[in-house]
Order: C-alpha cells, then sequence, then structure tokens
C-alpha cells in the first residue's frame, strides 16, 4: 500500500528528530518539522507550494492518504531505500526536488539520512563547492556526465537519466576505478524513477519482444529495436531477399528504359540536330582560344618562338595556387587539341598569334553568339562563356571569384541559361523526364500504398525539374527539391507552387545522407542532373544516393563525361579538386568507363546509358544513367509492417528500412552505433515562405 510507503518515510523523519531533514538554500527543516507539516496537510488538505520542504511534505501527506494498492512510485521508493541501506549519512541533492530529486528525498528520509538541497547546476565547481559545504557523501545529480567529475570523496552517485543517456557500463567502471565512486542511474518510467539497470532489463525484454514481432512478418529479415528519449521505439529492419528472377526483374526495367527512349527520340524531330552539334564543337574551339588568349596577355605565347615551361607559365600569368591543377591541365588540353607543342622543357604555340589576337577573340565570340542564337534560340551560354573569357587573367590569378561572373549581382538568368539551352542539356532533361514519368505510370499500375518518393539532389535552377513536374501532375507523388544552397531553394519555392507535391530541403552531396537527417531506403527515384561532377569523391556521394534508395529503386544520373573546353575556361574555377578516378586522369569530369565503374562499386545494376552509339549527340559525351538498386530484396511496404505491428500491441514506433544491421567484429550488434542511428539529426526542410537572400556554393547546379 502506498499509505505503508508513506508511513515508513514519516517514521526515519521521526528519527530525524531535532536534527536537520532538510537544508535548502538558507532554510533549514528538522525531521520533527518536516513530519508535523506532513501531518497538519494530511489532516488540512489545501492547495500546492512551489517551496521545496511543502512539495515534499505534500507528496508524503498525499501518501498517507492513499489507500490505493503500492504503484510505481511506491516500488521505486522501496529500490530507493533498498540501495541507501549502506551506511550513508547526509545525501546532497541538486536535481529539483519536484521530479527526481523529490524521489531521492523522500527515500533519503526514510533511511534516516539528512537532505542538503541546491537548484539544478551542471557547472563541475558550482557543484563541488556545494558538495563540499554539505559534506556529503552520497549525491544526487540531474545529468550523467556530472557524475563522471570528480567532485567531492563521494562514496555513491545517483543520476537522473534518459533511455539514451545512460552512462556505459565502462564509464561506471572508470568512475569507480579512477574517482573511488559508485554510480547509478535512475530512468522515468511509468511515472516514477526507478534504477537504470532495472529499466534496461524491461527494454530490453520488450525490445526483444518488438524484434521477434517484426521479424515474424514475411518481408523482415532482421530487425532490430532502440528505445528513445521520447519513450518510443526505433524499429531498424532489413529486407527479405527477392524470390523474382533476374529476368522478370530486367523485363520491368526494359519497359519503362523501351518506352523512355521512344518517347525521348520524338521529342527532338523538330530541331536541326546537326547544327546544333556545329555550335557546339564551335564554342569548344572558341573557349580553347580564349585559354591561349588569356596566357598570351601575360606575355605568354605571344611570339611564334617563344617557349614557356610550366614554371615560368604559372610565374607570368601569375597563377593562384588554387588553380595551378586546373591551368596544368590547360597546357595538356591544349597540346592534345594541337594549339600548343611541347619543345624540350617547354611549351610553344602552333598557331600564328594573330589566331587569339584580341581582335580575334572579339570577331569570334561575335560571330558564335549570333550562330548560337539562331540555332537554339537564345544565347545567355554564350553571354557566360565570353565573360569568363574576357576575365581569365583575374580569375587564374584569383583576383575575381568565378560564382559571381555566374551569378552576377545574384541573378540567375545566366545560370539558367546554361543549363537549359545547350543541346546536350536538352537532350538530358527530357531523358529524365520520359524514364521519371514512365517509372510514376508504372506505380501507378501496380497500385502501391504510398506516393512515388523522388529526391533530386543539385535541383539548382531546377532545369530538370521544370520539365519533369508538369508530366507528374496527376500521379501520386512525393517529390523533395534539394540543394547545398538555401538560395536556389528560395527562389524555387517561388516558382513552384502550382506543384503541391514538391517539398524543399538542403543536402550536401560531399556528406554522409544520415548525418543530414535523411533515412536509409527512403525514396524510390533520386536524380541527379549534372551536380555529381562537382562532388569531392563521386564513389562516396553514389553510394550514399544509393543507400537512400528503397529495394528496386532508380538511381537517374546526367554528367559530361568527356573535357568540356568551355568549362575549363569558366566554371572549373568553382570546381574543388576530386579525390576519386579523376586524380589519376587529370581530368574535369570522369569518363563513361569511370561512371560504370562507379555505379558498379555501388551495388548498382545499370540499365540505361544514353545517347546511344548511333545516335548524332553521343560523340558530345553527355551522358544519361539509370541504374537499379538493392534487387536482391523485396519491397518493403513500413506501412504494411506498421499495421502487422499495432495488431499486436506495439503502436507508435519509428520504422527505419536498412541495408544491414551494424556488427561488431565478433558478429554481435553494435548497439551503439543503433543508437546512434536512432539519434539521426533533423532533416532540414526549407518552407516556401522563407524571404531570399543571396547565398550560393561553390558547386555545379543544374
Amino acid at each position: 500500500m502506498s499509505k505503508k510507503t508513506g508511513q515508513e518515510i514519516l517514521a526515519g523523519l521521526e528519527r530525524l528528530g531535532d536534527r536537520p531533514a532538510l537544508v535548502s538554500g538558507a532554510r533549514i527543516w528538522s525531521g520533527e518539522q518536516l513530519r508535523t507539516l506532513s501531518l497538519d496537510i494530511r489532516r488540512r488538505p489545501g492547495g500546492q507550494s512551489e517551496d521545496g520542504a511543502q512539495v515534499l511534505a505534500y507528496r508524503l501527506a498525499a501518501m498517507l492518504l492513499d489507500e490505493q494498492p503500492e504503484n510505481e512510485f511506491c516500488a521505486s521508493l522501496a529500490e530507493w531505500c533498498r540501495t541507501l541501506e549502506q551506511p550513508a549519512v547526509r545525501m546532497a541533492i541538486l536535481s529539483p526536488l519536484a521530479g527526481f530529486g523529490g524521489d531521492a528525498a523522500l527515500a533519503a528520509w526514510s533511511a534516516g539520512m539528512a537532505v542538503h538541497h541546491e537548484v539544478a547546476s551542471l557547472h563541475p565547481a558550482r557543484a563541488l563547492t556545494f558538495l563540499e559545504r554539505a559534506a556529503a557523501d552520497c549525491a544526487v545529480l540531474p545529468h550523467p556526465a556530472l557524475a563522471l567529475s570528480d567532485l567531492a570523496p563521494l562514496r555513491c552517485v545517483f543520476y537522473d537519466g534518459t533511455a539514451d543517456s545512460m552512462l556505459s557500463a565502462g564509464d561506471i567502471a572508470t568512475a569507480r576505478r579512477l574517482l573511488r565512486v559508485d554510480v547509478a542511474g535512475w530512468i522515468a518510467s511509468d511515472g516514477a524513477h526507478v534504477p537504470a539497470s532495472r529499466e534496461q532489463q524491461r527494454l530490453e525484454r520488450e525490445a526483444a519482444r518488438i524484434e521477434s514481432l517484426a521479424t515474424l512478418h514475411p518481408s523482415v529479415a532482421e530487425a532490430a529495436v532502440v528505445p528513445t528519449q521520447s519513450g518510443q521505439w526505433t524499429i531498424f529492419v532489413v529486407p527479405a531477399a527477392q524470390q523474382r528472377s533476374h529476368s522478370e526483374r530486367d523485363e520491368a526495367s526494359a519497359r519503362v528504359v523501351d518506352e523512355a527512349k521512344t518517347l525521348l527520340d520524338d521529342a527532338f524531330t523538330d530541331l536541326d540536330l546537326t547544327a546544333a552539334i556545329r555550335v557546339t564543337e564551335t564554342l569548344s574551339r572558341t573557349a580553347l582560344l580564349s585559354m591561349l588568349h588569356a596566357l598570351s596577355r601575360s606575355d605568354l605565347f605571344s611570339t611564334p618562338d617563344a617557349v614557356h615551361s610550366e614554371h615560368e607559365v604559372f610565374r607570368m600569368a601569375n597563377v593562384a595556387s588554387a588553380h595551378q591543377p586546373l591551368i596544368r591541365r590547360w597546357l595538356r588540353v591544349l597540346t592534345e587539341q594541337g594549339l600548343l607543342r611541347f619543345v624540350g622543357d617547354g611549351w610553344s604555340s602552333t598557331l600564328r598569334v594573330s589566331e587569339y589576337s584580341d581582335d580575334a577573340q572579339a570577331r569570334a565570340w561575335a560571330e558564335l553568339e549570333a550562330d548560337w542564337r539562331a540555332t537554339l534560340g537564345s544565347s545567355g551560354t554564350i553571354e557566360y562563356a565570353r565573360r569568363n573569357a574576357e576575365r581569365l587573367p583575374e580569375l587564374i590569378r584569383g583576383e575575381q571569384q568565378a560564382v559571381h561572373l555566374l551569378f552576377p549581382e545574384g541573378r540567375t538568368e545566366l545560370a539558367r541559361a546554361l543549363y537549359r539551352e545547350s543541346i546536350a542539356a536538352r537532350y538530358q532533361h527530357h531523358a529524365v523526364r520520359t524514364l521519371v514519368s514512365g517509372i510514376a505510370a508504372g506505380r501507378d499500375r501496380i497500385a502501391a500504398r504510398k506516393p512515388l518518393r523522388i529526391l533530386e539532389v543539385g535541383a539548382g535552377t531546377g532545369a530538370t525539374s521544370e520539365l519533369l513536374l508538369p508530366a507528374l501532375v496527376g500521379r501520386d507523388v512525393d517529390y523533395l527539391y534539394t540543394d547545398v544552397s538555401t538560395f536556389f531553394l528560395n527562389q524555387a519555392a517561388e516558382r513552384l507552387r502550382a506543384y503541391p507535391f514538391v517539398h524543399f530541403g538542403l543536402y550536401d552531396i560531399d556528406v554522409a545522407p544520415r548525418t543530414q537527417g535523411f533515412a536509409a531506403n527512403e525514396y524510390d527515384v533520386v536524380i541527379g542532373g549534372g551536380v555529381l561532377n562537382a562532388a569531392r569523391n563521386s564513389d562516396a556521394s553514389v553510394r550514399w544516393l544509393t543507400e537512400l534508395l528503397s529495394a528496386d529503386g532508380w538511381l537517374i544520373l546526367t554528367e559530361p563525361t568527356v573535357e568540356e573546353f568551355w568549362v575549363l575556361a569558366s566554371q572549373a574555377f568553382m570546381l574543388a579538386e576530386a579525390s576519386d578516378g579523376r586524380v589519376s586522369t587529370e581530368a574535369t569530369f570522369l569518363s563513361r568507363t569511370q561512371w560504370n565503374a562507379v555505379l558498379d562499386g555501388a551495388g548498382l545494376r545499370r540499365v540505361l546509358d544514353l545517347p546511344e552509339q548511333s545516335h548524332p549527340l553521343h560523340p558530345l559525351g553527355h551522358r544519361v544513367f539509370a541504374a537499379r538498386a538493392k534487387q536482391d530484396r523485396v519491397v518493403l511496404c513500413t506501412e504494411d509492417l506498421i499495421e502487422h505491428l499495432d495488431g499486436r500491441g506495439c503502436s507508435g514506433a519509428r520504422i527505419d528500412v536498412v541495408d544491414a544491421l551494424p556488427r561488431l567484429p565478433n558478429g554481435q550488434l553494435d548497439r551503439d552505433a543503433l543508437g546512434a542511428w536512432a539519434r539521426r539529426p533533423q532533416r532540414v526542410d526549407w518552407p516556401r515562405s522563407q524571404s531570399q537572400t543571396f547565398h550560393t556554393e561553390e558547386n555545379h547546379h543544374d
């Protein structure tokens, strides 16, 4: 009975008599005073008080009046009393008396111990001063971290914890060895604080029960359960093996791919591909001449017989150290394209100086702009490339920031043109549109229980999405438009208001998705339109994107796979040096062969690589890759699993579908890793109403 527990506490206060039972700030209450106060409140119950002594007296009086069977709180107090049977005589409490500290105080009185209390403070120096003044041999602390500080010559320390903040067995052993103090955590459970060890045992039993229930579902191969601070559960599940044959899976992919190819060919029947390819090649030639022209403005290659070493090029052009690898690439490309030749230990020009003079450059850019506009309808790309060509000496020296040429005064007109005008860009965007719309249509046919979840990374100016989204209207789709820069999200949120199924968020291709708040197996389609060439390591970035894909998911990438000479003279000044296959080739972009190796290395099954070799655009080297993920696993519908668990007494859990459970070298589950997974940070979603600020990252965005 709770009344019996109250009487035991009352007896403890009676044993204290006139000696101090509670010291809080400047106030001291004897055992007899607190006993009398509690009995008076029992006889004349009234309102509550914020005063520490009265808070505890009201709790004690309520227990003396309660005739109900013993509850969890009473059991908790009994546990406290058993714990305090060691000969400790004075307890110092830094936790609030209205909660954990109050439980400890009542238990201490039941054991005949005096209590010293101070408002909670996590500062070790203040805590040490208080404990020394109280001369306590037992302390109750509000946080486990404080328990590992050498606060005073204490014999035992109790701390208030949560399911995911308990000190490890190793921490407790260290405290016992170095500080010679016993440390025990207590945790809130069912309205009272109970020993963490007992709560941990209860949680382990419940976790084992939930794991067993989860693995009864036919789509689950393995499960592991972790309690969260909110009192809920995170259930990590590994999908079961896929029973469908490879031929069945290949047929499903082939149907989508074949339909996309047919629609893609129809999209370019009205465009003169030959003329579009010709102006693209002219842009490449003009950009090469611009590089040579920029070097000549530093008195390099300004005469037919001039020969310059790499060191001399760097010195005379005053090349910034960050750009030296790029200018070294210039020398290699200019040599490969026949504009320079290597002589002895340096280079000389193979062209007449007049071919890359100021006048020649002005004529070349003017003619190119007219041809580009006549062929493709606008010439923002040429305006951007020409601006860079004019400022190349300053870019080389690091005096001009390349990002400001792409976004002059924070405007996006040039960037928008850059990712839309060229024939290669148009082909890639149409390819993504036809492929993803076909995937969405096929998903509708199989009556999926939830929307098609699409993630676009590096969405930038929206060149891919503005063509794709109209084709998804009327489909059951959830589309997350992400970029590393809030600047692009602000503009997209305003521009795409007509598509309520589109949401916005931050995603950095150079950072593991879990650390950004993204869960594994969260998306059915992941799109990267011309962004992964800006990754520091494409292998890592693609592996992370694959992690985000659900079983049978699609990864769709558009990437250049040959050296883009106009990029070398513009955007390359914004790109960080890579640490992937580009290191060995000293190239700006991965080759087609290297991209295939990246996809294979991520465990993906390649199903599409366009344009085909017979296509006129094939020589331009701009590829569209599509690959399928995790085809050896079933598609695990979390809604089905939630219903399965709800019907068996386990509701409100968060389910994370993972590719594998983390394990220690001995094969045991790595519970610490699971706990870290369960505590993943909140994903940064971007509301449509955010005000615009100019902030761009120096990356290549679509």
